[in-house]
């Protein structure tokens, strides 16, 4: 068996083709196990990284004790987002509640490294099949391994064991979307003081959290125009939170048609304060509007139109797919809907009937003037 050996470690071909790692613990110059690699440059970059951890003093060695819990609470607390910025509340939240229900129940007591792929190949199944459902399982299993790519940095572990292909992409099905005249009707069922609100979301696209950020100094009603600089949101205790929009392309000011303006312009006229950082949509005492009020609003008005299954979100769903039927580009559907992404704006580019008619028609008249003869020249 071929060895070649180095002053913290080793990378050995096995019989079976596979290349093992073995690492010297600083500490107490014991051989300790860094895992097996189908290939010989995924063990040197796993060496690689442990020699470069053991040189900060971050490494720890296949006997550490550090389990998948304690090190999840110091990732949690020191995570930054792509733009160097901390976890926002609500998403910190979020990742906590999937931990707490869904992780560490399982997992949350194993060593870090004594993770491996089967022992994550056997919860996530566990969490597919008897679980909250394949899109929360992938939603978990996309933060496990983030969590373990951090650990993997570190060099706590020499590989990440979330290797399941396809494990943390969500398959959910194509929700139906309501029509026009559905919108029109839940815009009438609910309290008229919330009557923008639905419009605005189905045809402005905003998403609640954006909704429920809007003051008035953010609304134009002479140019059509309502800009997206904020959100607000509740966090599972009842604290409000403001902050930026989701991204930097939620950033955006955006063009609404003449049927939500003339609902805001009642709205600002009826529900909201005159001064310019006045919330513009609020609850029936003025204070900024509650999760709970609302849901129950909403509640009521989509049993009352008969459909008891539409989510709130699907209204914005209304508006991104209005917004590809006129035509208009992929980066015109992300300006609208505040995406950072072209693959979130192309879900909305559906193939329907009446928008491949209008292709149809609109190549014969390409073809009709082509063939037309041309006049002669005077």
């Amino acid at each position: 068996m071929a060895t070649r050996r180095r002053q913290l470690g080793a990378v050995d071909r096995l019989p079976s083709g596979r290349y093992r790692l073995r690492l010297t613990d600083p500490a107490t110059g014991a051989r300790v196990a860094g895992g097996t690699f189908a290939a010989k440059a995924d063990a040197e970059k796993a060496l690689a990284a442990a020699v470069t951890a053991q040189d900060r003093g971050t490494w720890a060695s296949s006997r550490s004790t550090l389990t998948l819990s304690d090190y999840s609470t110091q990732w949690l607390g020191s995570r930054l987002t792509s733009n160097g910025a901390r976890l926002r509340p609500r998403v910190r939240e979020l990742y906590e509640g999937q931990l707490r229900l869904h992780i560490l129940p399982t997992l949350g007591r194993a060593p870090l490294s004594k993770l491996r792929t089967t022992t994550v190949r056997f919860w996530y199944a566990t969490l597919t099949d008897s679980g909250p459902g394949a899109s929360t399982a992938a939603k978990c299993y996309r933060l496990l391994r983030a969590i373990l790519n951090t650990a993997v940095e570190d060099g706590l572990l020499a590989v990440n064991p979330c290797t399941i292909r396809g494990a943390g992409a969500e398959r959910a099905p194509e929700r139906a979307i309501p029509t026009i005249p559905q919108v029109l009707a839940l815009a009438d069922a609910v309290d008229p003081r919330y009557r923008a609100l639905v419009l605005l979301a189905a045809l402005g696209g905003l998403r609640r959290s954006e909704l429920f950020g809007l003051q008035r100094r953010h609304v134009d009603l002479t140019k059509g125009l309502v800009t997206v600089e904020a959100q607000r949101q509740q966090l599972a205790h009842g604290q409000l939170v403001i902050g930026p929009p989701k991204s930097e392309a939620g950033r955006r000011t955006v063009a609404v048609p003449p049927q939500a303006v003339n609902a805001l312009k009642a709205h600002l006229d009826s529900w909201t304060a005159p001064d310019a950082d006045a919330w513009v949509f609020t609850g029936d005492k003025g204070g900024p509007l509650r999760d709970a009020v609302w849901q129950h609003e909403w509640d009521v008005a989509r049993r009352s139109v008969g459909l008891p299954g539409l989510h709130f979100h699907d209204l914005r769903h209304v508006a991104a797919t209005l917004t590809a039927a006129t035509g208009a580009g992929v980066k015109e559907i992300m300006h609208r809907l505040g995406h950072s992404s072209t693959q979130a704006a192309l879900r909305y580019q559906h193939a329907t009937p009446e928008r491949d008619r209008a292709i149809a028609e609109a190549i014969s008249q390409l073809v009709e003037a082509a063939a037309s003869p041309r006049p002669e020249p005077s």
